[in-house]
């Protein structure tokens, strides 16, 4: 009887709060609703990664992640609040109001809609939560969107955004009728009628507010890192709203000093490389980190092949201890090849590894060294216009769109003679936005480099592949078996199938034997990742092959893709003025290497991990070479700082050397 009584009394309660402001947060609870549906659908979408999770931290994770959803929901309802607490303390209700108030809800929660959905498979690209790096593709619109409509698992979160619209504004229009219905009879506006609704609208003001800031404290308002409560990455990003994290990047990138890096002062950090590189400051270059490089005995006027490998981390290879057989036909190449086992890409995206790996230069945070006008109106010092002065042939090839990223003519600005791509090739060949398979390309490759050997001139052929990345397409009466039964798994195989064709085929050729091939990857991918900065994302292998120039070796020290262009020259045994930020990892090595995920910096030395989030605003200190997890920080903290240093002073740096045209080819 007591409790029948008490849901009278809440009802009645409940019935004497303005439809209006009802209204409000019938549409906030269904906000957070979907919000939340929606982050379980990422949970779902990555169950593997709560096999050491336990129930309680996950239910912290979606407790942060209602915090973060209400941030969102209050940026979108604040203006249809405004218009709803008009129309409450007024005495007819304006129909004109409500529509945009409406119209309003509607468009910015079906946005937000649509970011959650994007955000499940970028989530398990990226392993973090969307951000505006995901515009670094809308430069090529059609080719992004191919790639997008190719991917059959796209197609799930698209008929799930199709039906969280519907169900939308089927659920906002049953909402509307809330409103209608309750003011059909005119409100009788007495003083205390007016006051009540007054004291109820600014309650309401209030609750939109500190909804926004997401915290109480008057200090700061919630911000990405808030969300940061344990070591475990995947719970980290659970609790996080991707349309925050989006607009946070986004309005970020918009203000010009967050445009460039501002670490430390320019010529701090160039005195710091040139004492980290043992650089003379007395040079007569123009550029302070240029050296030259001399060599004694004659020089090897070998062929090379660069084969960047289209996201092939290490973590995918028996060289990194994976229990999954992917890579059978690279692990045995590994063991006749010299062979690095802890070299880093410079950034997670491919124009990163086509830059860092023919350039020699790091990755600069969200940059796209490749599109930014600062880049494109001066030459680089790279591989390319480097071997041409010992009149080497020079070409590169992809299997797709070859204007992609700029890749075309920046490539044919700085020493590359000839680009095949994707118009190079029979339509028939073509079966996704990625071009043509692997296998099918590398017979083009075979077809091209052997062109260019009828020449006296020796020759070098970059190759960039793309079968390991989304869509996949993998094609069929080849030859190609595959053992493993997950399609991305699949993809792998087929990847380091193709490999293993292109040395048999390569092997049959007159200009083999003369030839040093280079396997190094665009950059890594997610797996079996513990840290929140993926730095599987980074670590990647480097082979260099040469049966007649190369003997086996296992090499463990640090390196870095910006080391390919200087090691290679070292094989050949070329003098040179080195203008990079690499080394040649066989005659100098290094102690440490800096990279970049778009917000996020990191530097390694042979044992430790330091990176800094700077969205975030979270540091770590991590041992990666134990996998641990653990924060040491506090226990290292002059290390810290040294890795820190480098890492500040060498991006800081190539900033100064790009703004001042310092970065092309010296001559004294």
């Amino acid at each position: 009887m007591f409790g029948k009584v008490s849901m009278q009394l809440l009802r009645k309660s409940l019935q004497s709060i303005p439809s209006e402001i009802r209204y409000l947060f019938k549409v906030y609870a269904f906000g957070i609703f979907i919000f939340t549906c929606l982050r379980i659908v990422l949970v779902i979408a990555q169950y593997e990664q709560l096999s050491n999770i336990s129930f309680s931290l996950l239910a912290q994770a979606f407790l942060m992640g209602f915090r973060f959803d209400t941030v969102v929901s209050g940026y979108i309802l604040a203006l249809p609040a405004l218009l709803n607490i008009i129309n409450c303390v007024r005495i007819k209700l304006s129909i004109i109001l409500f529509r945009i108030s409406e119209s309003i809800i509607l468009l910015f929660y079906c946005i937000a809609f649509f970011i959650s959905c994007v955000d499940v498979p970028y989530f398990a690209h990226y392993l973090t939560r969307i951000t505006v790096s995901i515009l670094h593709w809308t430069n090529s619109p059609l080719f992004m969107l191919k790639m997008v409509f190719e991917d059959k698992i796209n197609y799930v979160f698209l008929s799930i955004f199709i039906l969280l619209i519907y169900f939308t504004i089927k659920q906002v229009k049953k909402m509307r009728k809330l409103v209608f219905d309750k003011n059909t009879n005119e409100v009788q506006f007495t003083p205390k009628e007016f006051g009540r609704r007054m004291i109820l609208s600014v309650f309401v003001l209030g609750f939109l507010f500190i909804g926004i800031r997401g915290r109480v404290a008057l200090k700061s308002p919630i911000h990405w890192g808030t969300a940061f409560i344990s070591n475990n990455n995947f719970i980290n990003q659970l609790g996080l709203n991707p349309s925050f994290t989006f607009l946070n990047s986004y309005t970020n990138s918009l203000n010009p000093e967050n445009q460039k890096i501002h670490f430390m002062d320019d010529q701090v950090a160039i005195r710091n490389v040139q004492k980290i590189y043992g650089i003379s400051t007395d040079s007569m270059f123009a550029s302070p980190i240029a050296r030259r490089v001399e060599v004694s005995g004659p020089p090897l006027n070998a062929n090379v092949v660069i084969v960047m490998m289209e996201s092939m981390g290490l973590s995918k290879m028996k060289l990194d201890d994976c229990p999954i057989s992917m890579t059978p036909y690279l692990d045995s190449l590994s063991k006749v090849s010299t062979t690095f086992t802890n070299v880093f890409s410079a950034g997670i995206h491919t124009f990163n590894g086509i830059y860092s790996t023919l350039f020699g230069m790091p990755a600069l945070m969200n940059q796209q060294p490749m599109q930014a006008t600062e880049s494109i109106n001066q030459p680089f010092t790279g591989i390319a216009s480097t071997v041409a002065k010992f009149d080497y042939q020079t070409t590169f090839i992809c299997p797709h769109d070859e204007q992609f990223d700029n890749m075309s003519g920046f490539l044919l600005s700085n020493g590359f003679q000839k680009i095949i791509g994707q118009k190079d090739f029979p339509l028939s060949e073509v079966h996704s936005t990625m071009g043509v398979p692997d296998d099918v390309l590398f017979e083009h490759v075979i077809q091209e480099i052997s062109v260019m050997a009828r020449s006296p001139r020796p020759f070098l052929a970059s190759v960039l592949t793309g079968s390991d990345h989304e869509p996949i397409y993998i094609p069929e009466g080849n030859g190609f078996v595959p053992k493993t039964k997950e399609r991305k798994q699949q993809a792998v195989e087929y990847a380091d199938w193709s490999i293993n064709k292109f040395l048999k085929l390569a092997s049959a050729q007159p200009w083999y034997s003369n030839t040093i091939f280079v396997f190094v990857a665009d950059h890594g991918s997610w797996y079996r990742e513990c840290y929140e900065m993926n730095i599987s994302h980074h670590k990647i292998p480097l082979l260099l092959f040469s049966p007649h120039f190369i003997k086996p070796a296992l090499n463990t020290a640090v390196g870095g893709q910006i080391d390919v262009f200087p090691t290679i020259m070292g094989l050949l045994n070329r003098p040179y003025v080195n203008n990079t930020m690499g080394v040649d990892l066989l005659k100098e090595g290094r102690k440490y290497i800096a990279f970049s995920a778009d917000d996020r910096l990191g530097c390694v030395n042979n044992d430790f991990f330091w990176y800094h989030n700077y969205a975030a605003d979270n540091e770590y200190l991590l041992h990666y070479r134990n996998k641990d997890p653990n924060q040491y920080l506090p226990i290292f903290p002059q290390l810290k700082d040294t890795l820190e240093t480098f890492a500040h002073s060498l991006l800081q740096t190539t900033q100064w050397m790009i703004g001042n045209k310092k970065v092309g080819p010296q001559e004294k």
